[in-house]
């Protein structure tokens, strides 16, 4: 599903990749690991096609993304969704305007899109909060939002920054949940974090990055 060839990415003299090599399956759940700038979220950006490498190739669902055109970009990020660390929310728009967007941007019919923002909503334990503006949240249900909008297109994969960054212990597990449960429905997850909690209940397998580079790759322990 997701392949990397010696990748490299260099942001000025900086590696942010060095040689990556990586396989990623059809229902797999990998969390990437490793210390502040050892390449996570740039390994994530690549994939879904925000950047592209200096050197290698990756297949994405047997797509060459760095050959892609401009204009096919968007139509590869449709088997995606991705949720970011900070929210990227409107703050004064409803729940269901934050969620709706994706579908909204792609010209979705209303009948089409009221089903399916009702649906992830409710997968994700935001139903009641349907008409909500999004900046009166807490932060726990921020994230459900970020969740349930890159979920909306029902992707085949999911990428996740540091999804867990802002939040506390409790709300952690709580949202680490979330992502076992769309797992167990056969979604693909990676994810990317520096915390052990979420390391530990997720049970994944293992990537650890450290100075652009894979330094140990494994299947976590049931």
């Amino acid at each position: 599903m997701i392949q990397l060839f010696h990748v490299s990415k260099c942001y000025g003299r900086c590696a942010a990749l060095n040689d990556v090599t990586l396989r990623i399956d059809k229902g797999d759940c990998v969390l990437l690991t490793g210390p502040s700038g050892a390449g996570k979220t740039t390994l994530l950006k690549l994939i879904f096609g925000a950047e592209f490498p200096d050197e290698g190739q990756i297949l994405v669902q047997n797509r060459n993304v760095a050959r892609l055109r401009a204009s096919d970009i968007p139509y590869l990020r449709r088997t995606m969704g991705f949720v970011l660390q900070d929210f990227k929310l409107l703050p004064h728009k409803t729940v269901f305007n934050n969620v709706a967007l994706p579908l909204i941007i792609q010209g979705a019919s209303t009948f089409d899109t009221n089903r399916k923002v009702k649906e992830v909503l409710a997968a994700v334990g935001l139903g009641h909060k349907y008409s909500a503006l999004t900046g009166g949240l807490s932060a726990g249900e921020q994230q459900r939002v970020c969740i349930a909008r890159a979920l909306v297109n029902t992707p085949m994969i999911l990428l996740a920054d540091e999804p867990t960054g802002n939040l506390d212990a409790h709300l952690t597990e709580e949202i680490t949940e979330l992502f076992q449960s769309i797992h167990a429905r056969g979604t693909t997850v990676m994810l990317a974090t520096h915390n052990n909690q979420v390391v530990e209940q997720m049970k994944g397998r293992i990537v650890q990055l450290h100075s652009g580079r894979v330094l140990s790759d494994q299947e976590g322990q049931v």
